[in-house]
């Protein structure tokens, strides 16, 4: 991921969020995780100061054969201003993972 931050005006719709994921398939060695079928996604977001989560998401959330990638629907981002920290799972034969990237992404809501 470039960025670890991404910022957004309430209500804005695009851009959507294009996320890597990789795994450690050897000592030292990263591989890009496929989750271009059989995942389902869900993702949440947390206002950082005060631990209110302000939005939950379960659509438009694709996999790719390198990670996911997410799209806004028409005013889900219309949410309160402030910093979010957010979390994706990703769900496949009921077994979960959880994306965690170096530092946890997060969204800016101004």
């Amino acid at each position: 991921m470039a960025t670890d931050l991404f910022i957004y005006r309430a209500g804005q719709e695009t851009p959507g969020i294009v996320c890597p994921w990789q795994y450690e398939s050897a000592l030292n060695t990263w591989t890009d995780l496929d989750l271009s079928t059989g995942y389902t996604f869900s993702l949440t977001l947390t206002l950082e100061s005060t631990g209110v989560v302000g939005l939950t998401k379960t659509t438009n959330i694709t996999g790719t054969t390198t990670g996911f990638t997410i799209a806004w629907a028409t005013g889900e981002l219309d949410i309160d201003t402030g910093l979010y920290t957010m979390r994706v799972t990703a769900t496949t034969g009921g077994l979960q993972r959880e994306y965690r990237p170096g530092s946890p992404p997060r969204i800016q809501i101004v």
